[in-house]
């Protein structure tokens, strides 16, 4: 059975979703640590993502197309459920090694590592949906996503 292609439109919607993951997540670890050097970085990185969450509306905003897609058809009206679930089974879900290493993590140097290990994870993930973009116009608007998660690789990076 073959992979059914997201289009520019689910592929943002789903970033959106992540992004949206991403924030809850970050605000959790600035909750959560004593350092007030991690909470201010933390809060930065949720901010960053919910920065992220809105150019990626905005991009889907600019990119819709009036016809429907073939999961839109497949999915109907639980198309935006089912990005959802996606979303939310992959990265920042609870049964992803690096999320529950990073709320045991001992140091600073170990929580920065898990760190930058999620927002490559994401970064492969949309990699995989690049790969099957069917037009090039998707596959810009996944480039742009692409280097705005290697963004917070670089802030995490010249963090340590």
């Amino acid at each position: 059975m073959g992979t059914i292609p997201f289009s520019a439109e689910e592929t943002l919607k789903l970033a959106i979703s992540i992004e949206e993951n991403g924030r809850k997540f970050h605000e959790g670890m600035a909750k959560e640590s004593e350092d007030e050097e991690l909470i201010e970085l933390f809060e930065k990185l949720a901010k960053q993502e919910e920065e992220h969450k809105k150019k990626f509306e905005n991009m889907l905003g600019d990119n819709l197309d009036s016809g429907e897609d073939l999961n839109s058809l497949l999915y109907g009206g639980l198309e935006d459920s089912y990005l959802d679930a996606l979303a939310d089974s992959k990265i920042f879900t609870s049964a992803n090694e690096n999320i529950r290493a990073a709320k045991k993590a001992s140091n600073r140097g170990e929580l920065l590592s898990i760190a930058i290990s999620i927002a490559k994870d994401k970064i492969l993930y949309y990699y995989e949906i690049l790969d099957k973009a069917t037009s090039e116009g998707d596959r810009e608007i996944i480039e742009d996503i692409i280097e705005e998660e290697k963004s917070l690789i670089k802030l995490l990076a010249n963090s340590r």
